[in-house]
């Protein structure tokens, strides 16, 4: 059959799972009827998690993960298969955000950019998909963002570059994947109001300067609650992707049509992005 058939008796992993967009899927998840992994850096919120999945009736484990570590992600699959034997759904949310003036960032913080929204991604992915693939069944959910499908503004080159990196990658995976029974989605997340900004760094200018911008367009902003049954309806579905907001996905379609005039759009109604100096 292939794919994810039920949630119902699932075993799901989420990274990043104890806050956010990771929290909120991790509990729609359970609500489904899946047990639920949830790994995350930070145990009090994890362990707050793990605890909201029981009082559901279904199983839960936490599990302290930072994704830019091999043996971290290992351990992760261990502990995965040791406590539920399989995994049917993969959530990859783990991210970080980097930004600056692009040619102003130390090259170590371009590293630890993709470390975490790249390479976190591909550790999940050779962790646990040789199961699925064995199974012939699963679905993988890559939580990009609508910076990987254009770069909204000129103050967050490692973010962009990384959720680029993290969207291509899915699209290759499901090509890959689809064919052997097991399904992906990219969710390409618009603003939502997490706690992102608490692994957030500024570099190459002052952030107080003023000279950071954010897009008017870009400024509607939704819950996390508001996405988890996106992403849900997506894997029910087996749709590729999900835009958490519409306009996004119009725009996305505009581009196409003429990138050129796109890009002279932005350049045009966004205020002059030379650092200040010192």
């Amino acid at each position: 059959m292939g794919g994810l058939a039920t949630f119902e008796g699932a075993v799901a992993v989420v990274t990043g799972g104890a806050s956010g967009i990771g929290r909120a899927c991790a509990l729609a998840f359970a609500r489904e009827g899946a047990d639920v992994v949830i790994a995350d850096l930070h145990e009090q919120r994890t362990a707050e998690v793990v605890a909201e999945v029981e009082a559901m009736g279904r199983q839960a484990l936490g599990v302290r993960c930072d994704v830019t570590s091999d043996a971290d992600v290992t351990a992760l699959a261990a502990a995965t298969f040791e406590g539920f034997g399989r995994v049917d759904l993969l959530m990859l949310n783990a991210g970080a955000a980097v930004m600056g003036p692009p040619d102003l960032i130390p090259i170590e913080d371009w590293h630890r950019q993709f470390e975490v929204n790249f390479f976190g991604v591909v550790r999940g992915v050779n962790a646990f998909v040789p199961s699925m693939r064995a199974q012939g069944s699963g679905h993988v959910v890559i939580v990009s963002s609508i910076a990987g499908r254009y770069a909204y503004s000129f103050d967050t080159g490692p973010y962009i570059a990384s959720k680029h990196a993290a969207y291509g990658y899915t699209e290759n995976l499901a090509l890959y994947l689809k064919p052997q029974g097991v399904e992906v989605t990219a969710v390409c997340p618009g603003l939502v109001i997490t706690n992102l900004g608490e692994h957030a760094s500024v570099r190459g200018v002052d952030p107080t300067a003023g000279w950071m911008h954010f897009p008017e367009h870009m400024q509607r902003a939704i819950t996390p609650e508001d996405v988890a049954p996106m992403v849900v309806d997506a894997v029910k579905a087996r749709r590729f992707i999900v835009y958490t907001h519409p306009e996004d996905a119009d725009l996305i379609r505009e581009r196409a049509a003429d990138v050129d005039a796109s890009i002279a759009w932005q350049v045009e109604r966004y205020p002059d992005p030379t650092p200040p100096e010192g």
